[in-house]
């Protein structure tokens, strides 16, 4: 803001210097990285609450890239250690069988004990293998990713986000996972094991959020009428280019001339992953408002019909079944 004096916003091009190298060249990948990072708007211009709230997204990232590097760098450690009593083990019995010793006999003598515990234990130790390598091998999730957990057989639900309970990653190490539920901050802490098996959708690796809404149309509406919801649309994502990134999709899922209704899937993607499932659902209920201001405009909105008294049919008991409960019961 110093390069400009007595503004209120910060035009793009100030920042774009970044994108040059030290021999005067220009970056092309800098500068759509800062173009990603800062997001300015149709005109080109980054208001100061902007350039915080990007900053501070650039900061969060750095202090979550710091933390999980430190967490993987503690679950290396226990892994090295495993690995080191398993070579030191091999190593012995090597030992020993070169200068004769003959540790095989130990070992036989010790298959009896061995295989009762295999009974006892084998299938909380598979478990807790298949757990361990999840977190070592696979690694689903790092320190404050969002995810949801579901069985392998669940369909994603209708509603936005596709599996609505999210938990943000608070510690994870070879055993255990801490959770935290993000609706209600409640703490949780699971076996890997018990999760090693599962569906584990994280939000933060995802690519940015597809938000799906459905609008009520009268059966009457015409293709010009929804041409011009469309267009509306379209313009209202151009005019916000630092929250929605294009449309997606517009079309008719269904049309009931009985209840005169006509029901358009309208699906935007936003600039945000539903990592950030806050700011992702506010932007969510603007969009919805507008569309149903526009419909109101267009006067093409659907509105229930309040059931009236002559709508519903009464079905008079007959003559015959009258005349029996007048008569006394012996």
């Amino acid at each position: 803001l110093a390069l400009t004096p007595g503004s209120t916003v910060l035009h793009f091009d100030v920042i774009g210097v970044l994108a040059y190298n030290a021999d005067d060249s220009f970056d092309e990948r800098k500068a759509k990285e800062l173009v990603k990072l800062f997001r300015p708007d149709k005109n080109d211009e980054i208001s100061l609450l902007a350039f915080v709230q990007s900053c501070d997204s650039a900061y969060k990232k750095l202090r979550y890239l710091r933390a999980g590097t430190g967490n993987s760098t503690l679950i290396d450690e226990v892994l090295e250690n495993f690995f080191n009593g398993a070579f030191s083990f091999c190593l012995a019995l090597a030992v020993m069988t070169i200068l004769k010793m003959n540790p095989w006999a130990l070992l036989v003598s010790l298959s009896t004990i061995l295989v009762s515990f295999a009974f006892a234990f084998g299938p909380s130790l598979a478990q807790f293998i298949e757990g361990c390598i999840m977190i070592a091998v696979r690694r689903p999730f790092d320190l404050g990713d969002r995810i949801a957990i579901a069985d392998a057989s669940d369909k994603p639900q209708d509603c936005d986000p596709g599996y609505g309970a999210t938990w943000l990653v608070e510690d994870c190490n070879l055993f255990t996972t801490t959770l935290r539920l993000a609706k209600s901050n409640e703490i949780a802490t699971v076996k890997n094991g018990n999760i090693a098996d599962k569906k584990i959708i994280n939000h933060n690796r995802s690519d940015r959020a597809l938000v799906n809404i459905v609008l009520s149309l009268k059966s009457t509406v015409t293709h010009d009428e929804a041409t011009i919801v469309k267009s509306a649309i379209e313009q209202y994502i151009s005019d916000n280019p630092r929250i929605w990134a294009q449309l997606i999709n517009f079309r008719i899922i269904d049309v009931d001339p009985c209840n005169d209704i006509t029901k358009i899937l309208v699906r935007v993607q936003h600039q945000r992953t539903w990592q950030d499932l806050n700011p992702v659902m506010t932007a969510r209920g603007d969009l919805i408002k507008f569309c149903t201001e526009v419909l109101i405009q267009l006067n093409v909105h659907y509105e229930n019909k309040p059931a009236v008294i002559n709508d519903l049919y009464i079905k008079e008991l007959p003559e015959e079944y009258i005349a029996g409960l007048s008569q006394p019961v012996l």
